[in-house]
């Protein structure tokens, strides 16, 4: 598995694409040259095989590792670097902590014990209740400070998962509370946060507290100009815990 562990640790800034959202193809290249450490490309509605390999298409190949969110069956397309599989630990519906996952294996008949190298659980916290994703999972949300560092400890200590992704969606977060959750954590997990980062000084300042910040609707609704200025503020913050993870 060290693999994939090396290559995720030197992800401090990740792009994530959507394969249900036109993208053009000026903000494609932004992202390219925007320094980047990596694209993934994940969302939540209107996912299908036929966009993920034709987004997959657009990004493979022109320099940067590429990884694919699994969060559907449909979504599973072979030619990626890396399958990062969400696992919503606080989804009312079980099927998005296990049953999808099962679909996805069954409708690929089955995955090659090799490539199960290529393949990172991601013990995903829904934090924002507004968000597709709550609505869809069923998301037990909004939560306590708490209650967040407690499914993330689950993720790390309980079930071994090696990343837990604190999902805001749509809406910035509480930097405090990512600070608990790597504390509680304590290089036990990579902490990956997403959601409202649009200006350097957000993604400053979860930067501070998070391993990996993760930046995607602003891809589509922002100045791809701005791209290189959210990377480079990732970039010029000191990871948590005086390390990455």
């Amino acid at each position: 598995m060290e693999g994939w562990r090396q290559r995720l640790r030197g992800w401090r800034h990740v792009t994530k694409l959507d394969p249900d959202r036109p993208l053009e193809d000026r903000r494609l290249e932004a992202v390219l040259a925007s320094g980047t450490d990596a694209v993934v490309l994940g969302g939540t509605l209107g996912i299908t095989a036929e966009k993920v390999r034709s987004l997959l298409a657009r990004v493979a190949g022109r320099g940067l590792p590429v990884a694919i969110e699994i969060s559907c069956p449909d979504s599973l397309v072979l030619g990626a670097d890396l399958y990062l599989v969400p696992v919503v630990l606080n989804a009312g519906d079980p099927y998005w902590t296990v049953g999808a996952h099962q679909q996805a294996i069954k409708q690929l008949g089955g995955w090659p014990a090799a490539a199960w190298q290529l393949v990172v659980p991601e013990g995903y916290v829904v934090l924002n209740p507004d968000s597709a994703v709550a609505e869809l999972t069923r998301a037990l949300c909004p939560l306590a400070a708490a209650d967040v560092v407690a499914y993330a400890s689950c993720a790390a200590g309980l079930f071994g998962m090696p990343v837990v992704y604190l999902e805001s969606s749509g809406r910035y977060g509480d930097p405090s509370v990512v600070a608990e959750v790597a504390s509680a954590l304590d290089g036990g997990a990579r902490v990956v946060y997403g959601g409202g980062i649009d200006r350097p000084e957000r993604a400053a300042a979860m930067a501070a507290v998070a391993d990996t910040v993760v930046v995607g609707n602003f891809v589509y609704e922002g100045d791809p100009v701005m791209l290189a200025d959210l990377v480079d503020a990732v970039r010029l913050t000191p990871p948590p815990r005086g390390a990455e993870g």
